[in-house]
């Protein structure tokens, strides 16, 4: 019996480190991004040092936590609510930024620029909206580091206003 308590436990022991070992890959990240180009990629989370992401043979070794399939997931699960759903992710957001929105009924749909201290900056956009979930992308680089809400606004078909705005902020 004296031997074949620590025995007992030994074995629990390596089969929970067995099992330990089959954890999948998986995101736990507020914010962050994966860029790919023709010279390479990287990889990184909000409060990581931005590396390198290297790929060869099938294999790809990235440091830290994202990984490069979930790119846009933030906007791919905008939750459709009664007055409408406006995202925007990254946040915070570097060289680019991806907006969606979804609403109830179609309009026309305004989508406008505004520092923090109100003023409407020079990016606009405007189109007509039928249904379903639409994704932009925007481009940060000529904007300064710093907080910036990106607004959208409705117009139904009997002229009613519906607005949402998101805060974002962008680094450099």
């Amino acid at each position: 019996m004296n031997k074949l308590l620590p025995t007992l436990i030994l074995s629990l022991c390596c089969s929970a480190l067995v099992h330990a070992q089959s954890a999948s890959p998986q995101v736990i990240a507020s914010g962050g991004a994966y860029i790919s180009s023709a010279s390479g990629s990287i990889s990184y989370t909000v409060g990581e040092a931005v590396t390198p992401t290297l790929a060869g043979g099938g294999h790809i070794l990235t440091q830290g936590f994202q990984q490069p399939n979930d790119i846009l997931i933030g906007l791919l699960d905008i939750e459709k609510e009664a007055s409408g759903s406006f995202s925007v992710y990254p946040v915070p957001a570097t060289d680019k930024l991806w907006f969606g929105y979804e609403f109830p009924a179609g309009g026309q749909v305004k989508v406008d620029l505004y520092n923090t201290l109100g003023q409407k900056l020079d990016f606009t956009l405007s189109e007509a909206y039928e249904s379903g979930k639409v994704v932009h992308s925007f481009d940060c680089t000529p904007y300064a580091a710093g907080q910036y809400v990106l607004s959208v606004t409705i117009t139904a078909a009997d002229n009613s206003l519906k607005t949402l705005s998101k805060q974002f902020l962008i680094i450099n």
